[in-house]
């Protein structure tokens, strides 16, 4: 059983683990296997699978392998934000402490939860909690450690580890501008002060606009050296790539649109006509091709 170092006195918080699902069965199955698995009171957390109207199983199959979480059906695919949103919605409702908001293609260290609670729980200022994130197909290998947002461009600066962040081996944390959706843990303190996510995204670049909008409501948004998940990376879009693309370019300018200043936003418009548009037309095609060639072998 878990050792309660954050407060002797107090029992731990209380986590609503949120996962949105579609047609991901293989994938959501692998990452509910490892959840039963963290080094977490099994009383202090619950599992709510939102399915977004998948017709390959995935409901079946979810309530055999995980009969003790909670399964909400939708009768179509209603897009993930929204899908995202009823989680949130429901852990608001049975009031616990923090929403843990899942990708269906991650899987979880055994001590991942543990250690972000223990560094959520430190500072009442931290509203948002990233584990490091891995390569599934190298898990040795950091894919993710969070970004910094230019917003006279709209690009966001993938971290190095070592060199951007984590140059000191003390360091336990790191702030950032922003952190990868697949495995955030969220405070509800922030959510009822910020609202929820903006359901104008649909998909990508809704959790960029909350950590921005918490970050300006005061609250540190933070990732944590020991807390460790593996990521497929888009194992679900990666099959409907132009609209990957399309969501991508559209999400980007809405972003800016919502979130930079109006100087910024003047040298941005005329840079994401003429080095986003094409970048994304070239780079889009050659990971089409490379995507369909990887199909095509298997």
């Amino acid at each position: 059983m878990i050792k309660n170092n954050i407060a002797h006195s107090t029992p731990l918080p209380r986590v609503l683990v949120t996962i949105v699902n579609w047609n991901g069965r293989h994938d959501i199955l692998e990452l509910l296997a490892s959840l039963k698995k963290l080094n977490y009171p099994k009383d202090n957390y619950k599992v709510l699978v939102v399915d977004n109207g998948s017709n390959d199983g995935s409901q079946t199959a979810v309530s055999s392998i995980y009969p003790e979480g909670s399964l909400l059906e939708n009768k179509r695919n209603i897009g993930y934000v929204k899908a995202v949103n009823q989680g949130i919605a429901h852990g608001l409702n049975i009031e616990v402490d923090y929403i843990w908001i899942f990708n269906n293609d991650v899987t979880v260290e055994e001590n991942s939860l543990k250690r972000l609670i223990e560094v959520g729980e430190q500072d009442e200022n931290i509203g948002v909690i990233a584990p490091i994130i891995y390569s599934y197909n190298n898990p040795e290998v950091i894919d993710n450690v969070g970004y910094k947002i230019n917003f006279w461009t709209g690009r966001l600066k993938k971290l190095k580890y070592g060199r951007d962040i984590f140059r000191n081996h003390a360091e336990k944390t790191a702030d950032v501008d922003s952190i990868l959706g697949c495995s955030n843990l969220v405070k509800t303190s922030v959510l009822k002060k910020i609202g929820l996510f903006q359901t104008i995204y649909e998909l990508y670049f809704e959790e960029t606009d909350f950590n921005v909008r918490a970050r300006r409501c005061g609250f540190r948004v933070v990732v944590v050296k020991e807390a460790k998940v593996w990521h497929k990376n888009a194992s679900t879009m990666n099959k409907f790539i132009l609209r990957r693309a399309y969501l991508l370019l559209r999400n980007l300018f809405l972003f800016e649109l919502f979130n930079a200043k109006r100087k910024q936003l003047l040298v941005f418009i005329p840079y994401y006509f003429l080095i986003h548009l094409p970048y994304f037309f070239i780079y889009g095609s050659l990971y089409s091709l490379k995507a369909k060639s990887k199909a095509f072998k298997k």
